[in-house]
This record gives structure tokens, sequence and C-alpha cells, in this order.
């Protein structure tokens, strides 16, 4: 019976042997799968690390992008302020032409009024020498008439003296 018994344990040792060494294969396998999903988990975890690093870019540039929006919001804040004042000080500019218009008419006015004081006046100065020339001409022309008159006379009791002096 030991004999049996012992063929017994070594069949059942040579069909556990049979088995491990199927264990074995069956290991070795999923050590060949496990090493292949090592290398497609350390893929992975390169991808992943690739995209964490362009997610870190992303995040960057975002941060940068919002740094020129509020840049960009600061410098349209500004060019407003600008503008409010460029428009302020046209305003004022406007009023201060419409001010200058306002003097210039009111000179015109004044102007006008004034050159047609100094053309009437000017009218009345040429009439009343008009009026002077005249009176002297015919003053002159009076004088001419007794200096002429006188002449004559003179000239006649000249003569007068020589025939009194040769007679």
């Amino acid at each position: 019976m030991s004999e049996k018994l012992l063929e017994q344990i070594f069949e059942e040792l040579k069909n556990m042997n049979n088995r491990i060494g199927g264990l074995e294969q069956r290991l070795s396998g999923f050590e060949q799968r496990f090493s292949g999903l090592e290398q497609r988990f350390n893929g992975l975890e390169q991808r992943f690390n690739g995209l964490e690093q362009r997610f870190g870019d992303l995040e960057t540039g975002q941060k940068d992008l919002v740094r020129q929006f509020t840049h960009f919001e600061a410098g349209q804040k500004d060019l407003v302020r600008k503008f409010t004042h460029f428009e302020a000080g046209q305003k004022d500019l406007v009023k201060q032409v419409n001010g200058i218009e306002i003097e210039l008419k009111e000179f015109r006015t004044e102007t006008k009024t004034s050159l047609k004081v100094i053309q009437t006046g000017q009218q009345g100065t040429r009439e009343e020498m008009t009026q002077r020339f005249k009176e002297v001409k015919h003053t002159l022309n009076s004088l001419e008439s007794d200096i002429a008159l006188t002449f004559q006379k003179t000239a006649q009791q000249e003569l007068e003296l020589n025939r009194i002096k040769n007679q």
C-alpha cells in the first residue's frame, strides 16, 4: 500500500508540478501582459505629463491674456478720459469762438456806425469846403475886377498926367 500511496502521491505531485508549470506559464504570460500594460501605462503617463505641461502652458497663456486684456482695458479707460477731456476742451473752444464771433459782430456794427458818421462828416466837410471855395472864388473875382478897375484908373490918371505935362 505504501507503493500505491507513493504512486498516488507521485502522480499528484506530477499533476501539481504540471499545474505549477501551467501556472508558471500563465504567470509568465501575465508578467508579459503586465509588462506590456506597464509600458502602455508609462506611455499614458508620458502623454498625461505632456497634457499637464500643455495645460500649464495654456494656463500661463491665459494669465498673460488676462494681463494684456487688463492693460488694454486700462488703456481704453485712459483713452476715454482723454477723449472726455478733449470734448470738454472742444466745448470751451466753441464757447470762445462764439464769444469772439459775437465781439466781431459788435465791432462790425460799431465800425459801420462810425464809418457812416465819418462819411456823413466828410460829406458835410466837402460841402462846406465847396461852399468856401465858391465864396473865395467870388471874392477873388470881385478883387480881380477891383484891381483891373484900379489899374485902369491909375493908367488913365497917368495918361492924363502925361498929357498935362506935355501941354
